[in-house]
């Protein structure tokens, strides 16, 4: 893994840029005391390092009629093969997350569906997916908590001991 170094004004920036989701090169220049170049030239280091990728505006799935959200566990047969596994499931249609757990079971899967009807083909496809040993897929009632940014859900105190281990250039 490269090592990557970080001052307190990339971790400011990072920090911006993770808070707002889109920066304005003036208004965070303004706000961290930097030039706009230098505000440009970070988020290019960044890119390069592979610390900030894509340009993804976040979208309401709710409003665009994604109402039903599954989280579905599944356990493959034991071996190699387990893992052809997510790869087939991560591409079935509203499947957002497919994660490969130690335990019990082999994956978890976070899904978005339209409606009932998505969601019965979405678990007939899992059931027919080969390698698949058996699944249980549970239906969301309430979301306390749903947030695809990343530094603000960490507490400061938190944030100062990964901001102290990226600046001595180690990964923990």
């Amino acid at each position: 893994m490269v090592n990557i170094t970080l001052d307190e004004t990339d971790f400011q920036l990072l920090k911006a840029l993770d808070e707002n989701g889109d920066i304005d090169a003036d208004e965070i220049a303004d706000e961290l005391d930097i030039s706009q170049s230098t505000v440009y030239y970070r988020l290019e280091k960044y890119r390069e390092q592979g610390i900030l990728t894509g340009k993804i505006g976040h979208l309401d799935r709710q409003k665009l009629g994604l109402e039903i959200t599954a989280i579905t566990e599944i356990k493959t047969v034991y071996g190699p093969k387990s893992m052809d596994v997510g790869q087939r499931i991560q591409e079935l249609s509203g499947v957002q997350q497919v994660y490969s757990m130690l335990g019990e079971m082999s994956f978890y899967v976070i899904s978005h569906l339209r409606d009932h009807e998505h969601l019965q083909e979405l678990v007939e496809s899992i059931i027919e997916t080969e390698g698949v040993e058996n699944s249980a897929t549970h239906i969301v009632l309430r979301t306390f908590k749903e947030e695809p940014r990343l530094l603000v859900n960490y507490d400061d105190a938190d944030l100062e001991k990964l901001f102290a281990n990226t600046t001595s250039g180690q990964r923990s």
